[in-house]
């Protein structure tokens, strides 16, 4: 009986506790602060696709240009999962998915908004497409995707973005999202990498391994 007593007492404290923080912060008066004036000459390229895979390259990603689909597919069977296994030391085949029809019959394919993330933890390459890319820091912008959590999941991510799509910076970038439909989405710049540990950089530390870049012609 005195536990429940003092349950109910705590819970009503706490309660008392948050309404008069809440009310606080209702009562407030904050002064209307303008926006900032927007940036004047934004840094531009004279060939933004080029400077893009320049910095992409720089922090460790790769880089390919593909005129189709097709091209994608066959690259990656041919080249770029055997490079993967090879540096990797995977001699298991590659569990990989992808939310492009497109690579049906390489990957299985993510349909099913509702599937469960948990099936996903043993992914080892996922294979989507970007809406587009920065220059200035490589960064593209994926919106979610059937599962939200499938390119930070998986050990190497492959992703494809048209190369008209490629803008100068971060500027133009939130321009083009605007306020923006998609409920989420993330930059995504390199594969995962700290240097937090003695300095020593690690690849692969809370994210993907490796990134690989199409950039579609």
């Amino acid at each position: 009986m005195r536990s429940a007593l003092f349950l109910l007492f705590t819970f009503e404290l706490f309660m008392s506790s948050r309404d008069k923080i809440i009310q606080a912060i209702k009562a407030a008066a904050l002064e209307e602060v303008p926006l900032p004036a927007a940036v004047g000459n934004p840094i531009t390229y004279e060939d933004p696709v080029q400077k893009f895979s320049d910095v992409a390259k720089a922090v460790g990603t790769s880089v390919l240009e593909a005129e189709s689909h097709q091209a994608v597919k066959d690259h990656l069977m041919q080249t770029y999962i055997p490079e993967v296994q090879t540096r990797w030391g995977l001699e298991q085949p590659l569990r990989m998915v992808s939310t492009l029809p497109e690579m049906e019959g390489l990957a299985e394919q993510i349909t099913d908004v509702a599937l469960d993330p948990h099936s996903l933890e043993n992914v080892d390459m996922a294979i989507m497409s970007a809406q587009f890319g920065v220059a200035e820091n490589s960064a593209l912008w994926v919106p979610e995707t059937m599962i939200r959590v499938l390119p930070f999941i998986c050990q190497h991510l492959v992703l494809l973005v048209d190369s008209r799509q490629i803008l100068n910076n971060m500027h133009e970038a939130y321009e083009k999202m605007g306020l923006g439909d998609d409920s989420f989405g993330a930059f995504i710049a390199g594969p995962s990498k700290t240097a937090d540990i003695e300095q020593s950089l690690v690849l692969g530390a809370h994210g993907p391994r490796s990134l690989a870049i199409y950039l579609m012609a």
